[in-house]
C-alpha cells in the first residue's frame, strides 16, 4: 500500500493514517484524497513545522516523524 503525500505549509509531507482515496478525476487523471479532520490536519502541521509524517490517531493528527 502507498501512502499518500501532500503539501501543507510548502513542505512536502505524508500521511500515515486518516486519508483515503476519493473519486477518478478523468479531466487531470489522477484519483482525489479525502482527508479526516482536515482543518486539524492543518493545525498539526502548523503546530510541527518540522514534522515529514503525520497520523491521525483517536480523532487528532499526531506528528510521527
Amino acid at each position: 500500500m502507498a501512502l499518500p503525500k501532500n503539501v501543507l505549509h510548502g513542505r512536502m509531507t505524508t500521511l500515515l493514517s486518516g486519508s483515503k482515496d476519493g473519486t477518478y478525476d478523468q479531466i487531470k487523471r489522477h484519483r482525489t484524497l479525502v482527508v479526516d479532520a482536515e482543518d486539524k490536519l492543518r493545525k498539526a502541521a502548523k503546530d510541527n513545522p518540522d514534522a515529514v509524517a503525520f497520523g491521525y490517531v483517536a480523532g487528532e493528527w499526531i506528528a510521527a516523524a
